[in-house]
């Protein structure tokens, strides 16, 4: 079998670290697969592809509508001859146009995020067009996601499949140690999504209850210099550390006591699953796939969007040893259903079924 993984460009991101781990694990099963980057946009994904024997193509995208995919996209299917065309992202709008009658036998996407937040509305009704006349397969990553691509769509929810996001799950440090809490971590780029300003906030409530506790940052995007100013302007400059950008974050994870993610949406974060596989206790709000991910109370805290209730979630998690040590080892249990085989094998398994209808 030969797949075509399509995404604009490979930045450190959620959906393009997935796509890495699925390559692999296709590689394993014995797939033939070949990466499609619309941008010509090198990182240490695409280094990492390389340097594991994956043949990456860059089509060198223009900013904005670039007519020229379609010719790029046409010829690189027509010289690879894939079984399965995968994309990700917004690349359908470019990339099911240019493999008409190319006869490829297979051909899905995977939403990776709530279906009305995934793309814009003009390609949300292109893709609705996709899925019910082109015959491209929408994959959900968890329940929550499916519901939302069956109500955007109107879709069968027995045509919309379910592939849980997967991570090398083994290969995180297991932390044992929960005797205290000297670092939260947020990992995730400046963003509305990621909602920072309600994290800001309810750590300064936090942190006049714990002097000792620091708050680190992994990440970047527009608005990292406006978070900075607030934590400045709250005084907790000596109490919060910007990480920036990191193509590896086990170390971060294991230096970690807590792992926070107040979103405003999500999808299926993969934060949060390499949190689970640390052993960290999480605190995130019940947003998107999240509430599939994590069940309260046993594997992780779930609470609002606001300030408060994500400082009282904190300051429960913070409080009680006993907590922190049961959310934690649950979470190792439970990460293991976000393995990276797993996931591969499953998509594998899509692929065949699709490939013979």
């Amino acid at each position: 079998m030969k797949v075509l993984q399509v995404m604009p460009e490979f930045a450190l991101a959620g959906a393009e670290i997935m796509c890495e781990n699925l390559i692999y694990g296709l590689k394993k099963i014995g797939a033939d697969v070949v990466v499609v980057s619309l941008y010509d946009y090198h990182s240490p994904i695409t280094d990492r592809l390389e340097q594991n024997g994956v043949k990456v193509v860059y089509l060198n995208k223009k900013s904005g509508f670039d007519f020229s995919m379609y010719r790029k996209l046409r010829k690189t299917i027509k010289s690879e001859k894939p079984d399965v065309i995968h994309t990700h992202r917004y690349v359908m709008e470019y990339v099911i146009p240019a493999s008409l009658f190319t006869k490829i036998p297979a051909k899905t996407h995977t939403v990776h995020n709530i279906a009305s937040c995934e793309v814009g509305k003009g390609l949300r009704a292109l893709h609705k067009i996709f899925f019910k006349m082109f015959k491209v397969v929408p994959v959900a990553l968890t329940e929550l996601i499916q519901r939302s691509i069956v109500e955007e769509y109107k879709i069968n929810v027995e045509n919309v499949p379910v592939v849980f996001n997967g991570m090398p799950v083994d290969k995180y440090y297991k932390k044992s140690d929960y005797s205290l809490v000297k670092n939260i971590l947020h990992i995730g780029r400046f963003s509305l999504q990621k909602n920072h300003k309600t994290l800001i906030e309810a750590f300064e409530s936090v942190h006049k209850n714990h002097s000792n506790i620091k708050l680190n940052l992994v990440g970047a995007g527009e608005l990292e210099e406006e978070i900075k100013t607030m934590v400045a302007q709250k005084g907790l400059l000596d109490a919060v550390n910007f990480k920036g950008l990191l193509d590896d974050v086990k170390e971060e994870m294991s230096k970690a006591d807590v792992f926070c993610l107040p979103s405003n949406y999500e999808g299926m974060p993969m934060t949060i699953i390499e949190a689970m596989a640390s052993g960290l206790p999480v605190v995130a709000t019940a947003v998107g796939g999240v509430q599939d991910m994590i069940t309260d109370g046993k594997d992780g805290i779930l609470c609002n969007n606001t300030p408060e209730d994500v400082a009282g979630a904190l300051e429960k998690v913070i409080e009680s040893e006993d907590l922190r040590e049961t959310l934690g080892k649950n979470a190792i249990i439970t990460s293991k259903e976000y393995s990276s085989e797993n996931m591969a094998k499953r998509y594998y398994d899509l692929y065949c079924k699709c490939m013979t209808k």
